[in-house]
């Protein structure tokens, strides 16, 4: 689960640009992506309007991806919507943070306005369940790719792992192999981080306290908390990816259950220095979703398709260290991108994946006993 959103607090000021905005709208001035635009530039969620609904976008011809923004984002206009625009001339354009709040008040409105969404897995079959979101189309989309990251209402989209990195200077005789050693601040000193926001955290206590990895599903949430607590003391918290690399470069922690994409990135920026490996990394995948009653209709599914290419897997894995989830994919990753890959044979055995089956049945309670014990 990613940042929580944060409350539109400058709504209030905001009434004579959001006045404008839904002036130009009634008279059909605005197309969907400029709506969308504007909006930005009047610093409101369209959502807010109730003008965004399918009604007035019926026969859109164009396809809105919602994504994480930041690099991740980047990546994916990269290697995925200017390739597909270019090869078909349908736009695709990239929005951001599809959290699920978001996506229930857009379908509940009937005003949605994305297409196409990068959402946890988990989020995926929640939301599926609760009807917000459309089945995946796989007559025309593949769902042959790494065994528990695909199900009906969300197609793999790629794979990424909780990693332990580490600052190879703080370790003259040796870093961090383990969970274990994550947890052992007398052998390996300094301030560690985890994800704010729970996941990765739990899957990794359990494993220092023993756990195997074919044990640690379904997750024993207390026994998981009772070991984060052995070392509140030396813990510290980020937010966001960003806020997880600048813990690391700054010396602020000297080692960080964080996303392997981060992880390769510091690798690279730091010349080694900071690093990292796959034992014990806990494998997580994000999917492809469609809200319910999303403008742009079943032109999704061609585009999704496309995100299957094997060139594309490739591309994803090589621009931003997101592992490739077909099996057509994976067979053929070139050997100086194996490395960086969490889904490899050999990267991929060291590591357990996340049950999102059980994510989406405890996340929100998981939650809120993780943030109540890290705020106490």
């Amino acid at each position: 689960m990613r940042e929580e959103e944060m409350r539109p607090t400058r709504f209030q000021t905001l009434k004579a640009q959001q006045l404008g905005v839904a002036s130009k709208m009634l008279r059909n001035e605005l197309t969907r992506r400029n709506f969308i635009k504007s909006c930005a530039v009047a610093g409101i969620a369209p959502t807010l309007l109730g003008l965004t609904g399918r009604k007035g976008w019926a026969e859109a011809r164009e396809i809105i991806l919602s994504n994480w923004g930041g690099d991740s984002g980047k990546a994916q206009e990269q290697v995925f919507a200017l390739p597909y625009t270019e090869k078909t001339g349908i736009p695709i354009h990239v929005d951001t943070s599809p959290l699920e709040g978001r996506i229930k008040a857009m379908v509940d409105a009937g005003n949605v306005i994305w297409d196409v969404m990068d959402i946890d897995n988990f989020s995926a079959i929640k939301l599926g369940k609760e009807g917000y979101l459309r089945p995946i189309d796989y007559s025309i989309v593949n769902r042959d790719t790494v065994p528990g990251t695909s199900f009906d209402h969300g197609v793999a989209a790629y794979v990424m792992s909780y990693v332990i990195a580490y600052d190879k200077s703080k370790f003259p005789d040796g870093p961090p192999q383990t969970w274990a050693d994550f947890w052992d601040v007398e052998r390996f000193p300094g301030k560690r981080a985890l994800y704010k926001w729970l996941t990765g955290a739990l899957d990794a206590a359990l494993l220092a306290d023993g756990v195997s990895k074919e044990q640690v599903y379904p997750i024993d949430i207390p026994r998981a908390l009772a070991k984060i607590e052995q070392i509140k003391d030396h813990l510290v918290y980020w937010d966001s990816g960003a806020e997880s690399q600048q813990l690391l470069r700054n010396g602020d922690v000297s080692m960080a259950c964080i996303w392997s994409s981060r992880a390769f990135a510091l690798e690279k920026e730091t010349e080694g220095r900071i690093t990292f490996h796959w034992n014990e990394a806990v494998a997580y995948g994000d999917t492809w979703s469609v809200p319910k009653d999303n403008p742009a209709g079943d032109l999704v599914w061609p585009f999704i398709a496309s995100m299957q290419d094997v060139d594309k897997q490739i591309g994803l894995l090589a621009v931003n260290a997101a592992g490739p989830v077909t099996t057509e994919a994976n067979g053929q990753v070139p050997n100086d991108l194996r490395r960086l890959n969490p889904t490899d044979p050999e990267n991929w055995k060291l590591q357990v994946l996340m049950d999102a089956q059980w994510w989406s049945e405890n996340y929100d309670d998981a939650l809120a006993a993780y943030t109540d014990l890290i705020a106490g």
